[in-house]
């Protein structure tokens, strides 16, 4: 038999590895981008489903989910279908456990915090360190803010510092003049954020303020209450849910606390919060949108639609949350989008960091959020919030506050 001679055995190796070295090369072989396949792009996102922070997470869930189908049904971004993939998480560790999930067994494409600040928080030094595309939808808390990240991006939900001038500029509103002011705050980390931003604010103005905390899901406030009477408060700013204002309310109320302006802050606006105290005119706070639900043909709409998607109308729903998670889903799409279909993490980062008032109108969505810009050392995308108040039974926005 005839080996072949050194020369052609050369020739054959060379040729071999030219050969490998194209296919290696080739687009087809080159290590896929995490969550990008010819078909879908698949965005992570956590939140709570159950338990305290549920108010948060599930209506972010379906705000997420009704934006993006509509956006599938448009035909998707560069061809592709986006794909939400939704993880429980409330405690810190379950938050930590499911970004870690996401990121490094799921791998997704980009990350979604609709957790609120808790999970923000939890999450903040994991997503520095492995550089993945994070939208912080509802963290207030600086800890997820600072330092500043370039993968790190926040929407509808201003910082604190912003969040607690609006606050207190609502006191003052039609002429009142308090002149004690109480601040009764939840322990846990979105309240707790926002309270030390209240108290820098009310000491630079040189506002006379007393504060009193309480435990999340708190139903009995006596205590904190009487010592407001007491220190004859006649303003109180609330700092935490819902559920909880309202149940604080009712008993000042029921103390003879009547003539107390109240003033709450963002996750505090709701229609829920008016079954349980029933009289809630003349009471404010932020909302995070420029209309409140039923205010405006827009979110009127938005409302039918959601009601379709959820098959009925959760009780105090929508809210802020399933507002602003159908509007951020509309920005991680135009960010996709604004890459030139170069669907790379380092690309995203790029469009995203110089996206200019992104929001659902610029793919066919519904008008019901503010717009979001961002640039390379700026990556909060809104500083305004809408002033809202309950008149007749129901709240409505009735001026924007803009960055100071």
């Amino acid at each position: 038999m005839r080996h072949p001679s050194f020369h052609h055995l050369m020739t054959f190796t060379f040729s071999a590895l030219v050969g490998f070295g194209f296919v290696m090369n080739s687009p087809l072989a080159r290590a896929q981008e995490p969550g990008i396949s010819a078909t879908e792009i698949t965005v992570g996102a956590i939140g709570a489903l159950t338990g305290p922070l549920a108010f948060i997470g599930t209506p972010g869930r379906d705000g997420l989910t009704l934006a993006f189908n509509e956006i599938n049904e448009r035909g998707g971004v560069c061809g592709r279908k986006i794909r939400l993939q939704y993880e429980h998480a409330s405690s810190p560790a379950e938050s930590i456990a499911a970004v870690k999930k996401l990121v490094e067994q799921d791998k997704i494409f980009v990350l979604i915090l609709a957790s609120g600040s808790t999970g923000a928080a939890a999450a903040a030094d994991y997503v520095r360190e492995v550089g993945v595309p994070t939208y912080n939808l509802y963290g207030s808390t600086p800890i997820i803010r600072k330092p500043f990240s370039k993968n790190v991006y926040h929407g509808a939900i201003v910082p604190v510092e912003v969040a607690s001038l609006g606050l207190i500029s609502m006191f003052y509103d039609g002429g009142n003049a308090p002149k004690k002011f109480g601040v009764l705050a939840g322990t846990y980390a979105f309240p707790q954020a926002t309270l030390k931003a209240v108290e820098e604010a009310l000491k630079v103005k040189n506002i006379n303020y007393i504060v009193e905390q309480f435990d999340q899901t708190a139903r009995d406030y006596t205590s904190q209450l009487v010592s407001f009477s007491r220190q004859q408060v006649d303003a109180v700013l609330f700092l935490g849910s819902f559920s909880e204002a309202g149940f604080a309310i009712k008993q000042s109320r029921e103390l003879g606390m009547s003539q107390i302006r109240w003033v709450l802050d963002g996750s505090a606006v709701s229609r829920a919060i008016i079954p349980i105290i029933g009289d809630a005119n003349g009471i404010r706070g932020y909302f995070n949108t420029p209309a409140f639900p039923g205010q405006t043909e827009a979110v009127r709409e938005f409302e039918s639609r959601l009601k379709t998607l959820l098959g009925s109308m959760p009780q105090g729903r929508p809210n802020n949350y399933d507002i602003i998670g159908y509007g951020s889903a509309y920005v991680v799409a135009l960010a996709a989008k604004s890459t030139g279909c170069q669907l790379t993490r380092a690309k995203l980062l790029d469009a995203w960091s110089n996206l200019k008032n992104a929001g659902p109108t610029q793919l066919g969505g519904l008008d019901i959020t503010f717009p979001e810009s961002f640039t390379p050392a700026d990556h909060q995308g809104n500083y305004r919030l809408g002033a809202a108040i309950v008149k007749n039974g129901v709240w409505e926005v009735y001026r924007v506050l803009e960055k100071p």
